[in-house]
């Protein structure tokens, strides 16, 4: 697409959203190309943009730049009068996909073989399916995002109750270790050893229990590459996605999620040098929008279901408001999934 392509139909974009003011949003993820978020009306990672679809009373479309999971929890969030569209339905995430209701159901039926459920809270990850997220609801689970783990491990710890958490195993591991839970009272379930009960000798010492699920795009990184960093560039600080392998989390500065690495480039001094391991888009925008400091990528990697979406799609979205490419949630997942969703917003703002 030419630059000029390019400005007509941003050009497009903005004259529609003029038109509707108020009645339209459009909300965009960090990991989205930089010419989604000049047009985005709010940007943001997939806990702000959750908060954010809860509290647009004024909205009747809300238009999600991101992935398949976000747009659903948008849905489930929003009002009756809303209508959530997704540019492209087949931007999906794999590491959402690696948990399914029937495996996670199976998994659930032999833990509580041998832990009464009322000692076990499911947690899930908010890159999960709605059907997932509808499970921890019933379950008198909660959802949680890379930014607010921490909270929800507490808040399931105070309660004195055991963590099965999904689909990310090292979120949970790195979450677990930021607590000071040790390696041996984690166990990983690994879904495709079915019927694994090796858990169940050791059951009583075990806190948390991983689901075995994984982002590709930040188990790309790997500690060569922190190394290389280190020796080209020794006076870097390396910030990595929890998302990221534990021995990565292990030989960088920081690890944090998407939020806390915008803020963290943003309050840097002038002249700083930042190396990131996260999605390769928000790295170049970072290093575009702070000039002033060398921003650089540990390693390119890119997500190619965000990548999907784009302005010629984000245009024909717009054209057809209320009728192309809606995200419905069937009610019986719905009601479930925003309990868990609810959940984790109560949770928190307690915490605050």
């Amino acid at each position: 697409m030419t630059v000029e392509n390019e400005q007509q139909i941003i050009e497009t974009i903005n004259d529609i959203k003029k038109q509707n003011g108020d009645k339209l949003v459009i909300l965009g993820h960090y990991y989205q190309r930089r010419e989604i978020l000049t047009v985005a009306d709010y940007m943001g990672d997939s806990f702000e943009l959750a908060r954010r679809a809860a509290s647009l009373d004024d909205a009747k479309y809300i238009i999600f730049c991101g992935v398949h999971f976000m747009a659903e929890s948008a849905s489930i969030l929003s009002k009756p009068y809303q209508i959530v569209q997704l540019p492209d339905l087949d931007a999906g995430c794999p590491m959402a996909d690696m948990a399914r209701l029937p495996e996670v159901e199976k998994a659930w039926n032999t833990i509580t073989e041998f832990i009464p459920s009322s000692q076990i809270v499911p947690i899930t990850y908010m890159n999960s399916i709605a059907s997932i997220k509808a499970f921890c609801g019933r379950h008198g689970g909660a959802v949680c995002t890379s930014s607010n783990a921490n909270i929800l491990f507490k808040w399931a710890r105070q309660q004195g109750k055991k963590i099965f958490f999904l689909p990310d195993e090292h979120l949970g591991r790195n979450t677990a270790h930021n607590l000071n839970i040790p390696e041996d009272k984690m166990f990983v379930w690994d879904p495709l050893m079915p019927d694994d009960k090796r858990i169940i000798a050791n059951i009583d010492a075990v806190e948390l229990i991983l689901w075995k699920g994984h982002c590709h795009v930040h188990t790309f990184f790997n500690v060569e590459h922190v190394n290389y960093i280190r020796k080209n560039f020794p006076s870097a600080v390396i910030i990595a996605h929890p998302e990221c392998t534990r021995d990565v989390i292990q030989q960088v500065d920081y690890s944090g999620s998407t939020s806390f690495i915008e803020r963290y480039v943003k309050e840097a001094p002038s002249g700083s040098v930042i190396a990131i391991a996260t999605e390769i888009n928000m790295v170049d925008r970072l290093a575009r929008q702070y000039a002033d400091k060398q921003i650089i990528p540990v390693a390119r990697s890119l997500c190619p279901n965000m990548f999907k979406i784009n302005l010629p799609k984000l245009k024909t979205t717009l054209e057809q408001l209320g009728r192309y490419n809606i995200i419905e949630v069937p009610q019986s997942v719905r009601q479930d999934a925003h309990r868990a969703l609810s959940a984790m917003l109560s949770v928190v703002q307690s915490a605050q």
